[in-house]
């Protein structure tokens, strides 16, 4: 494409194809790359050398039925998880889909036998035990993090625990998944600021994520997610925040300059030698800043970069914070979503555990006749139990106004009376006077007849 001049109103490009391509997810855009190739190998090995989508969509639907049924993992020969080849599926589909092949394998009846094959698939691999997710990433306790401070993986005491820290913060306070929205960040997004009391804070703009890429404007958060200070903490974000901007080298603290900065291996913290380079911090550094620490202090395999995220999610959710709140904070569009990060944390599985226990212990009888002879005291008062039976009387009185009802659209204001007892209908008792009887006299006739 010709070059515009430097005083052009308009930008140089390469093509439009790329410019559009480079707009995709990275990491869906490996996914299907990855996908792909492994179903052009099973191909090969069908003696199909046709491209995928010149194949026609029945041969390509039994293909893709006997790939699902047999692919197995390269590095130890075993089956995929249920969603792996769920997502296997979604990568076939949207390689299809920028060739214009004109068939959706999640949609089109071309396709039943396929879907078929990849739920009898999954329900073959629940019964071996597949599908539980063990990989999945887990929340982090308040024993985790403080284990992560003791032994210098977290605070100011390096740059390495500096760079950890700042990191960990922001993906608590400000909610952000764990790898590409940390990449993104530049150090204009988080700005220092004060309530009208004086109280300061560091509040965060977002840039592109999942669920918002940019292809609605009008799709932003209704909030800017905060990090409020919090006075003699030791792990106060603002004041790690502050620390963290000292330690950075003066030319890299324009707004779009890397957040995340590489570091200079300073093993004391008044050394002399910069904390941090002139630099960005490698990707995959990065991308496993979570993973290597919990290596590092023993917390598991499933302790990773998501896990922040989660961590801020349980723990507003164990107290109480309603969820329509936390998706404002989180991200998220949907409800449910905010449901599927929750679990029982191990506190509450311990209390259950110890409950169940009272049971096969024979202790729950003691447990259960507490409770009744509490119940029990609540109102021995026979007036005041007539009195409650009548108030119930009188409200289901009032809620029988809707028995049966069916109402369509509108506006209504319903007030019921819950004090005094609604209006009753008055029937009146009519005394019905009865009629003296009548008698017919039967009178004798004279007959022939013997």
């Amino acid at each position: 494409m010709a070059s515009s001049s430097s005083n052009s109103r308009f930008a140089d490009i390469t093509s439009v194809e790329e410019f559009i391509e480079g707009q995709e997810n990275e990491n869906t855009r490996k996914k299907t790359e990855q996908n792909v190739a492994l179903l052009k190998e099973f191909l090969r090995l069908k003696d199909e050398s046709r491209p995928v989508e010149e194949i026609p969509p029945h041969e390509l639907s039994s293909f893709i039925s006997e790939f699902i049924i047999t692919v197995r993992k390269k590095e130890n020969n075993e089956d995929y998880e249920p969603t792996s080849l769920r997502a296997m599926m979604a990568s076939f589909e949207r390689y299809l889909k920028k060739k214009n092949y004109g068939y959706s394998i999640m949609r089109d009846v071309e396709f039943e036998k396929a879907r078929t094959a990849l739920k009898s698939k999954q329900r073959d691999l629940k019964k071996k035990g597949k599908g539980d997710k063990p990989n999945a990433s887990v929340p982090l306790t308040e024993d985790d993090i403080k284990l992560l401070y003791d032994k210098g993986l977290l605070g100011k005491s390096t740059p390495e625990a500096l760079l950890n820290t700042v990191w960990f913060n922001n993906t608590v306070y400000f909610g952000l998944r764990g790898c590409k929205e940390h990449r993104d960040m530049c150090w204009g997004d988080v700005q220092l600021r004060q309530t009208t009391n004086g109280e300061e804070f560091l509040e965060y703009t977002e840039r592109q994520t999942k669920t918002r890429t940019g292809e609605n404007p009008r799709d932003v958060r209704q909030i800017k997610p905060k990090m409020f200070s919090v006075q003699g903490s030791e792990r106060d974000p603002v004041t790690v925040y502050k620390f963290y901007a000292e330690k950075r080298p003066s030319e890299m603290n324009d707004n779009n300059a890397p957040f995340y900065l590489a570091v200079n291996n300073c093993k004391k913290q008044d050394s002399s030698k910069p904390w941090f380079k002139k630099s960005a911090v490698g990707v995959n550094k990065l991308n496993s800043l979570m993973k290597k620490m919990a290596e590092k202090a023993g917390l598991g395999p499933n302790v990773k970069n998501h896990s922040g995220r989660k961590t801020m999610i349980q723990t507003l959710t164990n107290n109480d914070i309603p969820a329509t709140d936390i998706i404002q904070l989180s991200g998220h569009k949907n409800l449910q979503s905010v449901t599927n990060y929750s679990v029982v944390s191990e506190k509450q599985q311990v209390k259950m555990s110890r409950t169940l226990s009272e049971l096969m212990s024979g202790n729950v009888h003691s447990l259960e006749k507490t409770n009744s002879s509490q119940v029990g005291e609540c109102s021995t008062d026979p007036s005041a139990s007539s009195a409650g039976r009548s108030a119930a009387d009188h409200h289901q009185q009032a809620m029988s106004l809707f028995t049966g009802a069916v109402i369509h659209g509108g506006q209504f204001s319903i007030s019921i009376n819950s004090l005094n007892q609604s209006p009753k209908l008055a029937i009146q008792e009519v005394e019905v006077k009865s009629s003296p009887k009548r008698y017919k006299r039967l009178k004798v006739l004279d007959s022939d007849s013997d």
